[in-house]
């Protein structure tokens, strides 16, 4: 089997160890980076680490980047783009693909014009603007955040009153507590039912041949009371 050196790169949290840790057991060279201070430590004794990731560009035959995140803002796709740009062979997204992860709007706007229906959804950037759409508007809703706020999973909210009270009370809230991050919301409405994602794998020219059915459940239990934490189950099935 022909060898490689593969630079995995973790521009903000750690998540791809386990991957960098199994191309390294089928006896390719691996260097790992990770940018995250609390997480620097995940993976040491499993693969080899480096500080200093763009040091290593050179001797890399594969860069792979394991999200969209830059530390607060989104931004990998635009680095493996550059990169790309510069002859190097890169797994990772694209300025659009760092879009599609931050603006939830126009994420909905790519999914309907290739014809897929979406829920009514509607951006805000202004909390007043919100609470008044909710009250001019009575229906149960979900908030969603926009851009790096996102990540703190417990702020997406799941409203429980079909006249959309809670959800106003909790805009209010937020405003108060994150109104200095949370720079904008989408308000979806609410749908009864199991979410569900479809992953595929592109190789640049077009998806290999099985993709992946994945289950989320966000609920710290199985109780859909409970609060809501970050993904804390998914059931996975290839076809």
């Amino acid at each position: 089997m022909d060898t490689a050196n593969f630079l995995f790169v973790s521009a903000d949290a750690a998540l791809i160890t386990d991957l960098a840790w199994q191309v390294r057991r089928e006896g390719h060279a691996v260097k790992y980076y990770v940018e995250a201070e609390s997480d620097r430590e995940i993976g040491d004794g499993f693969v080899p680490k480096t500080d200093d990731w763009r040091a290593e560009v050179d001797w890399a035959d594969v860069i792979i980047f394991d999200d969209v995140w830059v530390g607060s803002d989104v931004g990998t796709g635009k680095l493996a783009q550059e990169l790309r740009e510069e002859g190097h062979a890169v797994v990772g997204g694209t300025p659009n693909t760092d879009r599609l992860e931050e603006d939830r709007g126009y994420a909905m706007e790519v999914l309907e014009d290739h014809g897929v229906d979406t829920v009514e959804h509607h951006v805000f950037h202004a909390f007043d603007a919100g609470i008044q759409h909710v009250r001019e508007n009575p229906a149960s809703y979900v908030i969603k955040p926009l851009g790096e706020v996102q990540n703190v999973k417990r702020l997406l909210y799941v409203g429980n009153e079909d006249d959309g009270s809670d959800v106003a009370d909790v805009l209010k809230a937020y405003e108060k507590a994150w109104g200095h991050r949370m720079k904008g919301f989408q308000l979806q409405r609410k749908v009864e039912g199991v979410e569900v994602a479809v992953c595929g794998f592109f190789d640049g020219n077009e998806f290999v041949d099985r993709v992946n059915f994945n289950f989320e459940h966000y609920f710290r239990d199985l109780l859909y009371n409970s609060p809501q934490c970050t993904e804390r189950q998914t059931a996975v099935t290839a076809a």
